[in-house]
């Protein structure tokens, strides 16, 4: 088959192949939308998931300082340094020329229970897994160590000894932002929490599961946008999609089956 080809002075030339992969690209592009990766994993080099047989479930825990939202029309967040690390939404880093009105609004607790439940069942359905869940963990904590107040790491050797279990589960939720409007036009929800997988031994982090996502609308998401019916969403059902998506990659309990370890990669203690 001949390359296509483009006329000059009278004259056909064929197009270069470099220029046509551009072309393509740049189509892809535009018709299911360049958007960021809404899940980051993160393993340390000492993980192994066929080692660890029985969890706990920690409840997760909310993000305090309260965020930071514009009330402009393109309906973005901003969240401040020390929160947002490595999920940032286009454009957030850019002045847009104009004085919008800043809100501010609190990650309410009923997110970080809707997560740490929907976790938990998640985990639950691993017939390899022994898991405890979030009450007999908590129940399990000294009044001495309140929930809230101790680290994630001391929370998870304390749980995880006392409950003899090879790993804790806990998670943190970022961002819990309500959609605005309805199903058909609507200022999107937004939704960021990470799950940690720790070491009850010491309290080392072993893997890492991050999501955010703020919803885009069909021309800069299609893929995305019809993956949740063709419309906006709440807040609670982009959660529920978040963590589905987390946890298929988490691959304790899966056996052979489960999905392959990223690149080791180190991460602080949370």
């Amino acid at each position: 088959m001949r390359g296509m080809c483009f006329a000059i002075k009278g004259r056909s030339r064929p197009l270069p192949s470099r220029f046509l992969v551009m072309i393509l690209i740049g189509w892809w592009c535009l018709g299911i939308g360049c958007v960021p990766p809404k899940v980051q994993i993160q393993a340390a080099p000492q993980f192994d998931p066929s080692r660890i047989s029985s969890l706990a479930i920690l409840p997760f825990q909310t993000i305090k300082t309260p965020q930071l939202a514009s009330s402009s029309t393109r309906g973005g967040i901003r969240d401040p340094e020390e929160i947002r690390t490595q999920f940032r939404l286009p454009g957030t880093d850019q002045a847009d020329g104009t004085e919008s009105r800043k809100v501010r609004y609190v990650v309410p607790e009923t997110a970080a229970h809707r997560i740490t439940t929907q976790v938990a069942s998640v985990l639950a359905g691993r017939p390899s897994l022994r898991v405890i869940g979030p009450e007999e963990s908590s129940a399990v904590m000294g009044k001495e160590s309140p929930e809230g107040e101790s680290s994630l790491p001391v929370m998870a050797q304390e749980v995880g000894t006392r409950l003899k279990v090879d790993g804790v589960v806990g998670g943190l939720v970022r961002t819990y932002r309500e959609r605005e409007g309805s199903k058909l036009g609507a200022k999107p929800a937004a939704v960021g929490f990470e799950v940690y997988l720790l070491r009850p031994s010491d309290g080392m982090v072993l893997w890492t599961g991050e999501f955010f996502e703020e919803q885009k609308p069909l021309n800069q998401d299609v893929v995305g946008f019809f993956e949740k019916g063709g419309g906006f969403v709440t807040a609670d059902k982009l959660a529920e999609l978040g963590v589905n998506k987390v946890m298929k990659a988490f691959p304790v309990g899966l056996g052979e089956q489960g999905p392959p370890l990223p690149a080791p990669s180190l991460k602080e203690n949370p």
